[in-house]
Protein backbone atom coordinates (compact mmCIF):
# COMPACT_ATOMS: atom_id res chain seq x y z
CA UNK A 1 0.00 0.00 0.00
CA UNK A 2 2.86 2.40 1.06
CA UNK A 3 4.57 1.42 -2.41
CA UNK A 4 1.71 2.53 -4.35
CA UNK A 5 1.64 5.97 -2.50
CA UNK A 6 5.04 6.41 -2.48
CA UNK A 7 4.67 6.00 -6.74
CA UNK A 8 1.36 8.04 -7.01
CA UNK A 9 3.09 10.79 -4.84
CA UNK A 10 6.68 10.82 -7.57
CA UNK A 11 4.09 10.62 -10.15
CA UNK A 12 2.54 14.08 -8.72
CA UNK A 13 5.81 15.33 -8.69
CA UNK A 14 7.13 14.77 -11.92
CA UNK A 15 3.54 16.04 -13.65
CA UNK A 16 4.26 19.17 -11.50
CA UNK A 17 7.72 19.86 -12.44
CA UNK A 18 6.87 18.99 -16.00
CA UNK A 19 3.99 21.52 -16.22
CA UNK A 20 6.62 24.25 -14.18
CA UNK A 21 9.07 23.73 -16.76
CA UNK A 22 6.83 24.00 -19.32
CA UNK A 23 4.98 26.96 -17.86
CA UNK A 24 8.61 28.74 -18.18
CA UNK A 25 9.28 27.90 -21.97
CA UNK A 26 6.04 29.38 -22.42
CA UNK A 27 6.82 32.17 -20.31
CA UNK A 28 10.19 33.46 -22.19
CA UNK A 29 9.12 32.34 -25.64
CA UNK A 30 6.22 34.73 -24.85
CA UNK A 31 8.47 37.43 -23.47
CA UNK A 32 10.86 37.35 -26.22
CA UNK A 33 7.87 37.23 -29.02
CA UNK A 34 6.08 40.28 -26.91
CA UNK A 35 9.02 42.32 -27.71
CA UNK A 36 8.06 44.61 -31.13
CA UNK A 37 10.27 44.27 -33.85
CA UNK A 38 11.52 47.99 -35.14
CA UNK A 39 13.68 48.92 -37.92
CA UNK A 40 16.37 51.54 -38.55
CA UNK A 41 17.74 52.49 -41.92
CA UNK A 42 21.38 54.06 -42.26
CA UNK A 43 24.51 53.83 -44.41
CA UNK A 44 26.98 50.54 -43.34
CA UNK A 45 29.82 51.95 -41.80
CA UNK A 46 31.36 48.76 -40.41
CA UNK A 47 30.47 45.26 -40.07
CA UNK A 48 32.36 42.20 -38.61
CA UNK A 49 31.22 38.66 -39.95
CA UNK A 50 33.57 36.99 -37.19
CA UNK A 51 31.95 38.87 -34.02
CA UNK A 52 28.42 39.26 -36.40
CA UNK A 53 28.08 42.83 -35.67
CA UNK A 54 26.97 45.59 -37.82
CA UNK A 55 27.31 49.11 -37.56
CA UNK A 56 24.70 51.47 -39.21
CA UNK A 57 24.64 55.06 -39.29
CA UNK A 58 21.53 56.96 -39.56
CA UNK A 59 20.87 60.86 -40.53
CA UNK A 60 21.76 61.57 -36.95
CA UNK A 61 23.55 59.08 -35.19
CA UNK A 62 24.58 55.02 -35.48
CA UNK A 63 23.06 52.02 -34.12
CA UNK A 64 25.16 49.13 -33.37
CA UNK A 65 23.42 45.69 -34.49
CA UNK A 66 24.00 41.73 -33.10
CA UNK A 67 23.36 39.43 -36.36
CA UNK A 68 22.59 35.95 -35.03
CA UNK A 69 22.35 32.82 -36.76
CA UNK A 70 18.70 32.92 -37.43
CA UNK A 71 19.09 36.88 -39.50
CA UNK A 72 18.32 36.91 -43.15
CA UNK A 73 19.48 39.01 -46.00
CA UNK A 74 17.93 40.59 -48.83
CA UNK A 75 20.13 42.14 -51.87
CA UNK A 76 19.34 45.09 -54.46
CA UNK A 77 17.78 42.36 -57.25
CA UNK A 78 15.55 40.67 -54.16
CA UNK A 79 17.83 37.43 -53.73
CA UNK A 80 18.83 36.42 -50.32
CA UNK A 81 22.18 37.08 -49.64
CA UNK A 82 24.54 36.35 -46.42
CA UNK A 83 26.37 38.74 -44.29
CA UNK A 84 29.57 38.38 -46.60
CA UNK A 85 27.45 40.70 -49.03
CA UNK A 86 27.17 43.78 -46.45
CA UNK A 87 29.84 46.09 -47.17
CA UNK A 88 30.73 49.77 -45.79
CA UNK A 89 28.96 52.34 -47.71
CA UNK A 90 25.50 50.45 -48.62
CA UNK A 91 22.32 51.57 -47.32
CA UNK A 92 20.39 49.42 -45.44
CA UNK A 93 17.22 48.78 -43.11
CA UNK A 94 17.68 46.70 -40.30
CA UNK A 95 14.70 44.71 -38.71
CA UNK A 96 15.37 44.34 -35.04
CA UNK A 97 14.21 43.81 -31.41
CA UNK A 98 15.35 45.42 -28.86
CA UNK A 99 15.81 43.48 -25.71
CA UNK A 100 17.38 45.05 -22.28
CA UNK A 101 19.20 47.33 -25.07
CA UNK A 102 20.57 44.45 -26.89
CA UNK A 103 19.63 45.27 -30.51
CA UNK A 104 19.35 41.71 -31.89
CA UNK A 105 18.34 41.65 -36.35
CA UNK A 106 16.53 39.60 -37.58
CA UNK A 107 16.71 40.93 -41.20
CA UNK A 108 18.84 43.14 -43.24
CA UNK A 109 17.90 44.52 -46.53
CA UNK A 110 19.84 46.35 -49.05
CA UNK A 111 18.25 49.71 -50.04
CA UNK A 112 19.50 51.38 -53.26
CA UNK A 113 20.63 55.49 -53.21
CA UNK A 114 20.00 57.11 -56.61
CA UNK A 115 19.93 60.27 -57.73
CA UNK A 116 18.72 61.72 -60.72
CA UNK A 117 19.66 64.40 -63.09
CA UNK A 118 21.15 66.10 -66.20
CA UNK A 119 24.69 65.09 -66.89
CA UNK A 120 26.87 67.99 -66.20
CA UNK A 121 30.30 67.51 -66.37
CA UNK A 122 32.23 63.52 -67.16
CA UNK A 123 35.74 62.91 -66.98
CA UNK A 124 36.46 59.11 -68.12
CA UNK A 125 40.17 59.57 -67.02
CA UNK A 126 39.72 60.87 -63.56
CA UNK A 127 36.34 58.88 -63.52
CA UNK A 128 34.11 61.40 -61.86
CA UNK A 129 30.82 62.61 -63.07
CA UNK A 130 28.65 65.62 -61.76
CA UNK A 131 24.65 65.94 -62.34
CA UNK A 132 22.79 68.98 -62.18
CA UNK A 133 19.16 68.79 -60.70
CA UNK A 134 17.01 71.72 -59.84
CA UNK A 135 20.07 74.51 -59.43
CA UNK A 136 22.07 71.99 -57.15
CA UNK A 137 25.25 69.96 -58.58
CA UNK A 138 26.27 65.91 -57.09
CA UNK A 139 30.05 64.85 -58.00
CA UNK A 140 30.12 60.97 -58.21
CA UNK A 141 33.10 59.06 -58.37
CA UNK A 142 32.56 55.99 -60.65
CA UNK A 143 33.68 52.68 -59.84
CA UNK A 144 35.79 50.61 -62.15
CA UNK A 145 32.91 47.65 -62.36
CA UNK A 146 30.43 50.48 -62.82
CA UNK A 147 27.48 49.21 -65.01
CA UNK A 148 25.74 51.89 -67.48
CA UNK A 149 22.57 51.26 -68.91
CA UNK A 150 20.99 52.20 -72.23
CA UNK A 151 17.56 52.68 -72.96
CA UNK A 152 15.48 49.39 -73.61
CA UNK A 153 18.08 47.83 -70.88
CA UNK A 154 21.08 47.48 -73.68
CA UNK A 155 24.29 47.40 -71.92
CA UNK A 156 26.50 50.52 -72.82
CA UNK A 157 29.69 52.13 -71.79
CA UNK A 158 30.87 55.54 -70.40
CA UNK A 159 31.50 56.90 -73.82
CA UNK A 160 27.50 56.67 -74.62
CA UNK A 161 26.96 59.20 -71.69
CA UNK A 162 27.30 62.85 -72.70
CA UNK A 163 26.72 66.07 -71.32
CA UNK A 164 22.78 67.07 -71.09
CA UNK A 165 21.91 63.88 -71.33
CA UNK A 166 19.64 62.54 -68.58
CA UNK A 167 20.55 59.46 -66.17
CA UNK A 168 19.87 58.11 -62.75
CA UNK A 169 22.90 56.99 -60.97
CA UNK A 170 22.32 54.09 -58.72
CA UNK A 171 25.59 54.19 -55.89
CA UNK A 172 27.01 53.89 -52.56
CA UNK A 173 29.44 55.66 -50.47
CA UNK A 174 32.39 54.16 -49.08
CA UNK A 175 34.24 56.66 -47.09
CA UNK A 176 31.98 59.28 -47.35
CA UNK A 177 32.82 59.18 -51.16
CA UNK A 178 29.24 58.78 -53.38
CA UNK A 179 30.34 56.26 -55.80
CA UNK A 180 28.32 55.05 -58.85
CA UNK A 181 27.54 51.33 -59.12
CA UNK A 182 24.92 52.11 -62.01
CA UNK A 183 24.64 54.85 -64.41
CA UNK A 184 21.46 54.27 -66.39
CA UNK A 185 20.02 56.78 -69.00
CA UNK A 186 16.58 57.82 -68.77
CA UNK A 187 16.34 59.92 -71.91
CA UNK A 188 14.89 58.96 -75.50
CA UNK A 189 16.70 59.85 -78.64
CA UNK A 190 14.60 60.98 -81.74
CA UNK A 191 16.58 61.60 -84.99
CA UNK A 192 15.14 64.44 -87.79
CA UNK A 193 15.62 67.51 -89.74
CA UNK A 194 14.13 70.44 -88.05
CA UNK A 195 11.28 71.81 -89.73
CA UNK A 196 10.59 74.69 -87.44
CA UNK A 197 11.42 76.66 -84.51
CA UNK A 198 9.81 79.05 -82.32
CA UNK A 199 12.43 80.80 -80.59
CA UNK A 200 10.09 83.67 -78.23
CA UNK A 201 7.87 79.80 -77.32
CA UNK A 202 10.93 77.98 -76.87
CA UNK A 203 9.35 75.35 -79.06
CA UNK A 204 11.17 72.75 -82.17
CA UNK A 205 9.68 70.98 -84.47
CA UNK A 206 11.14 68.03 -86.71
CA UNK A 207 10.63 65.54 -89.02
CA UNK A 208 11.96 61.83 -89.60
CA UNK A 209 11.05 59.03 -91.72
CA UNK A 210 8.98 57.25 -89.00
CA UNK A 211 7.37 61.10 -88.52
CA UNK A 212 7.59 64.43 -87.02
CA UNK A 213 7.48 65.27 -83.24
CA UNK A 214 7.06 68.54 -81.45
CA UNK A 215 9.68 69.73 -78.55
CA UNK A 216 9.53 72.03 -75.63
CA UNK A 217 13.34 73.17 -74.94
CA UNK A 218 13.97 72.92 -71.32
CA UNK A 219 15.61 75.98 -69.06
CA UNK A 220 19.06 73.27 -68.99
CA UNK A 221 18.79 72.22 -72.33
CA UNK A 222 22.61 71.40 -73.74
CA UNK A 223 22.89 72.62 -77.36
CA UNK A 224 26.21 71.09 -79.11
CA UNK A 225 27.93 73.23 -81.25
CA UNK A 226 30.93 72.30 -82.71
CA UNK A 227 31.91 69.85 -80.20
CA UNK A 228 31.08 72.36 -77.26
CA UNK A 229 27.89 72.35 -75.42
CA UNK A 230 27.59 76.21 -75.17
CA UNK A 231 25.16 76.79 -78.05
CA UNK A 232 22.15 78.43 -78.31
CA UNK A 233 18.40 78.32 -79.94
CA UNK A 234 19.47 80.58 -82.64
CA UNK A 235 22.19 78.77 -83.69
CA UNK A 236 19.89 75.59 -85.05
CA UNK A 237 18.68 76.43 -88.42
CA UNK A 238 16.21 74.34 -90.56
CA UNK A 239 16.61 71.66 -92.15
CA UNK A 240 19.84 70.83 -89.57
CA UNK A 241 19.81 66.90 -88.87
CA UNK A 242 19.77 66.85 -85.06
CA UNK A 243 19.74 64.38 -82.75
CA UNK A 244 17.01 65.06 -79.45
CA UNK A 245 17.46 63.65 -76.18
CA UNK A 246 13.67 63.82 -74.02
CA UNK A 247 11.42 62.82 -71.85
CA UNK A 248 7.78 62.84 -72.21
CA UNK A 249 5.83 64.07 -69.27
CA UNK A 250 1.95 63.94 -69.77
CA UNK A 251 2.21 63.86 -73.29
CA UNK A 252 5.20 66.72 -73.68
CA UNK A 253 8.52 65.87 -74.90
CA UNK A 254 10.66 68.08 -73.18
CA UNK A 255 14.35 68.06 -75.02
CA UNK A 256 17.11 68.44 -72.69
CA UNK A 257 20.02 67.87 -75.09
CA UNK A 258 20.79 68.74 -78.83
CA UNK A 259 23.37 67.42 -81.11
CA UNK A 260 24.22 67.55 -85.11
CA UNK A 261 23.44 63.89 -86.13
CA UNK A 262 26.83 61.95 -86.61
CA UNK A 263 28.76 64.45 -83.76
CA UNK A 264 31.43 62.12 -81.84
CA UNK A 265 31.31 63.27 -77.99
CA UNK A 266 34.30 64.95 -76.74
CA UNK A 267 36.57 62.78 -74.79
CA UNK A 268 36.76 64.55 -71.87
CA UNK A 269 33.89 67.05 -71.18
CA UNK A 270 33.38 69.26 -68.16
CA UNK A 271 31.17 71.78 -68.49
CA UNK A 272 27.66 72.31 -68.95
CA UNK A 273 26.15 74.40 -71.57
CA UNK A 274 22.81 76.63 -71.96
Amino acid sequence: MKTNSARNWLAVCAAVLTATAVFRASADQAATTATPEKSYTGTITSISPQEHTLNVRGFVFGKQFNLGAPCTYTLLDNSAGTINDLRPGEKVTVSYQDVDGVLAANHVAQQPMRYSGMVKAIDPTARTLTLHDRAMDKTFQIANDCDVMLRGGKSGSLADIQIGNHVTVTYETPNYQATADQIAQTSMEFTGSLTAIDLGQKTLKAKSLFGEKKFNVGDDCVIMLNGKPDGQLSDLKPDDKLVFSYNTVNGVNVVNRIAPAGEQPAPVATTSGN
